[in-house]
């Protein structure tokens, strides 16, 4: 399932992973996402802006994950709470701790196919 979080004029595409005992919640671009044709020659792998992971531990759930500042900011989190809660009915109304890094990229590594 994919939706798009709004949050301070600001909007994301946003896709779902589930498994049986924690869902992972992944922020990016779609008009970044390249799976419509076969990989071949130069590839421009386009990060994700972040990912939450909603862990489920008897009644109540805990979240965490790391979120670019580039993209979001600790005034979202409310927001992005709601969000999160609007997107999984089961955690409404339960306690959920969370832990939520926003952080910058200062370097990366990458191989694109070319060297």
């Amino acid at each position: 399932m994919q939706k798009i979080f709004h949050s301070h004029g600001c909007s994301y595409n946003v896709e779902y992973l589930y498994s049986d005992n924690a869902d992972m919640v992944r922020f990016y671009d779609a008009q970044n996402e390249s799976h419509s044709r076969p990989l071949s020659n130069l590839v421009i792998v386009e990060p994700s802006y972040g990912y939450l992971l909603l862990q489920y531990i008897g009644d109540d759930a805990i979240l965490s994950g790391s979120l670019n500042k580039e993209y979001f900011c600790e005034e979202m989190t409310e927001d992005i709470i709601r969000f999160i809660e609007d997107s999984f009915p089961k955690i409404k109304n339960v306690y959920l701790p969370y832990h939520i890094d926003f952080f910058l990229v200062d370097r990366y590594d990458e191989y694109n196919g070319e060297y």
